[in-house]
């Protein structure tokens, strides 16, 4: 009996000693989940950062779908997309959607144009000191810096994802400011995790679930790209009206 003793004891001691071991390794597995996150937003911002500077203008082929939630319909249209942005706060911007509803936007730094070829119109809208939120919007992605971001939106790394064939990190964005959350609830931008550029991007419009989805493909950086070639063109005598925001 006496021999026995000393033999369960060993037991114990190896049984405790090895729970002791699971118990370390879940508790370093569970501290490591968290830093392990933080280290991918900070390898994707960073990426962004070696990207923001040299990035001055780009042209692309977009396709966007509108869902709306309440009705679970969705439009779908596509086009293309010239922007540039050759110093902070000068932002330009035109797309040009084709098809049966084809329709082109313009976005010059001041006001934003709408053209509906099909009813000979152009809307112009005066974007005032709103501005600022449209080219927060605008800039999702396209050369802004870490920085930019990180004060415009609260950012979590959702993932890496694959995206047209390609891995892709999924960044999600919640505005800070009140008035930019009464437009946009929240942002999804999954950026191309070898380029560092955007290839997608969802804005979620309503608490019940409107959203749009923008993909982009066939991008070229740095394309070379004139004032003009990012102005709004439409034949005389279209009817012009300037709406409020």
């Amino acid at each position: 009996m006496l021999r026995i003793l000393p033999a369960l004891s060993r037991r114990r001691l190896i049984v405790a000693s090895n729970g002791k071991h699971v118990s370390k390794l879940l508790t370093l597995t569970l501290a490591l989940s968290i830093p392990l996150a933080a280290q991918s937003l900070s390898v994707v911002m960073a990426r962004i950062d070696k990207t923001a500077p040299q990035f001055k203008s780009m042209t692309a082929y977009i396709k966007r779908t509108v869902h709306t939630a309440i009705v679970n319909d969705e439009t779908t249209e596509s086009g293309t997309i010239k922007f540039k942005r050759e110093k902070a706060g000068d932002t330009r911007a035109l797309i040009a959607f084709t098809g049966p509803d084809a329709k082109s936007v313009a976005f010059d730094g001041a006001s934003v144009s709408l053209y509906y070829p099909k009813i000979k119109t152009v809307q112009i809208y005066n974007v005032g000191d709103k501005r600022g939120l449209i080219d927060q919007f605008l800039l999702l992605g396209f050369g802004a810096t870490s920085a930019e971001l990180q004060t415009a939106y609260e950012i979590t790394w959702v993932g890496l994802e694959n995206i047209a064939g390609k891995p892709a990190n999924h960044l999600q964005l919640i505005p800070k400011s009140k008035e930019a959350l009464q437009r946009l609830k929240k942002a999804d931008l999954w950026i191309d995790a070898e380029t560092g550029a955007p290839v997608q991007q969802r804005f979620v419009t309503s608490a019940s679930g409107d959203f749009m989805l923008v993909t982009y493909t066939s991008m070229k950086a740095n394309a070379p790209l004139s004032d003009g070639a990012l102005k709004l063109t439409y034949p005389k005598g279209v009817q012009i009206e300037r709406p409020q925001l």
